[in-house]
């Protein structure tokens, strides 16, 4: 019976070593933006927008989803907002992930960045 025990405890401990995230991040150098758009990445899933608009929500930050194009070039993408209206928008939020199948199936990777609306310089 001890080694089942040991043989359960050990698995579980390989899981959750699985599950270790590294998160970087920078916060705003100026003023928080009053209302951010949201540029849609369509081959990500729908759920990391509804993650960013709650996110957002917890610090009272309106926001409105926009369309947009991503395109990887040299190891980064490139946006655009092709038509989008960002009117009445401070400043513009972009967004990649991906996911990856363990036990289950997990974000592995996330990035996002927010930039200003008139000068399109990160600010976030």
């Amino acid at each position: 019976m001890n080694t089942l025990k040991i043989t359960v405890a050990a698995a579980m401990v390989a899981t959750l070593a699985g599950c270790a995230a590294k998160q970087d991040i920078t916060r705003f150098e100026t003023n928080i933006p009053k209302t951010v758009c949201i540029a849609e990445h369509k081959a990500v899933k729908a759920g990391v927008i509804d993650a960013m608009k709650k996110g957002f929500a917890k610090h009272d930050v309106e926001t409105r989803v926009i369309p947009a194009n991503y395109v990887l070039k040299h190891q980064d993408y490139q946006t655009e907002l092709p038509g989008a209206d960002t009117t009445g928008c401070n400043a513009v939020a972009y967004y990649v992930a991906n996911w990856r199948w363990d036990i289950a199936l997990y974000m592995a990777y996330a990035n996002i960045w927010i930039k200003d609306v008139e000068t399109n310089k990160k600010i976030a």
